[in-house]
């Protein structure tokens, strides 16, 4: 990646807890379709500067920049370097292949977005997605760690992990450490996924207290409420038939039945004793 680049997911790495994101997946009639994140991080650049993060960049570093990373095309072009990287390490960059990561920085306008989406075939091919965009952002964190350093902030550059179901007609966005609850056959899950539900009820039994991460978003809530406070989630799933119900509460069905939206700040989320979304659920018309 560019030296920009690296710049660029310096700040994300900073920021991506209080920004604003959009989740969207659209479905085909055969459950495949298109995942999308949207991550708009342009109400945390004039805080980035305030707060040093930009110091170092020169006038010409923080011209417009408007990228397209095609991950299977870097994949392709490293291949003779990735050939020689362990087989664990080359299986997380196999990973990346279906991703396309676009980004726009306007230093005049302030604007400063980031989208990452991935085309699937089959729904399984979603269900850790989430795991995947981590992998993404770990090869972000690689190079950023050769520009400006950002400390402890490193630790927060993650996606909440989830695990996507369907069965039944029934769609799940699922955290994995409530997935017993909702899903009474794992037979249903990748290997993969249940190895790793396998070390989260390990570790469950054996955490006390907030974990570390909880304790410094914590943290930066109480030092930048007012970011967290307009900064939001949307969730949006479009399907190919009509919705019959949806939980949780205030989730919206569409007139024409086929898409549901959801939106909540990450205020609300970090404060969340409801666990709103424990367990995001849509049944769909037969």
């Amino acid at each position: 990646m560019t030296k920009k680049i690296v710049v660029l997911f310096s700040l994300v790495i900073f920021f991506l807890v209080s920004c604003s994101v959009q989740e969207r997946i659209v479905f085909n009639n055969d459950m495949g379709g298109r995942y999308e994140s949207s991550f708009d991080l342009s109400a945390m650049m004039a805080m980035a500067n305030s707060m040093g993060a930009g110091a170092s960049n020169s006038d010409k570093e923080k011209t417009k920049i408007d990228t397209v990373v095609v991950f299977a095309n870097l994949i392709k072009e490293h291949k003779d370097s990735i050939a020689t990287l362990p087989k664990e390490e080359q299986a997380k960059l196999e990973m990346l292949k279906d991703f396309t990561m676009k980004m726009k920085m306007d230093g005049d306008t302030g604007e400063f977005k980031m989208n990452m989406f991935k085309d699937f075939a089959t729904f399984s091919e979603i269900e850790r997605v989430s795991y995947e965009i981590d992998q993404v952002f770990d090869q972000a964190k690689n190079e950023a760690r050769q520009g400006p350093k950002l400390g402890s902030a490193d630790e927060l550059v993650s996606m909440d992990k989830v695990v996507y179901t369907f069965e039944n007609n029934t769609f799940r966005r699922t955290d994995p450490k409530s997935l017993s609850k909702y899903i009474k056959d794992d037979g249903i899950l990748k290997e993969e996924t249940r190895m790793d539900l396998e070390v989260l009820k390990t570790n469950l039994e054996t955490d006390e207290g907030d974990s570390q991460e909880t304790v410094m978003l914590k943290g930066m809530m109480e030092q930048f409420g007012q970011e967290f406070e307009n900064s939001t989630m949307k969730l949006e799933y479009v399907f190919p038939r009509k919705v019959v119900s949806v939980s949780p509460e205030g989730a919206v069905i569409s007139e024409d039945g086929k898409t549901v939206t959801f939106e909540i700040s990450w205020k609300e989320l970090l404060e969340d004793n409801k666990k709103v979304l424990e367990n995001f659920e849509v049944v769909l018309e037969d």
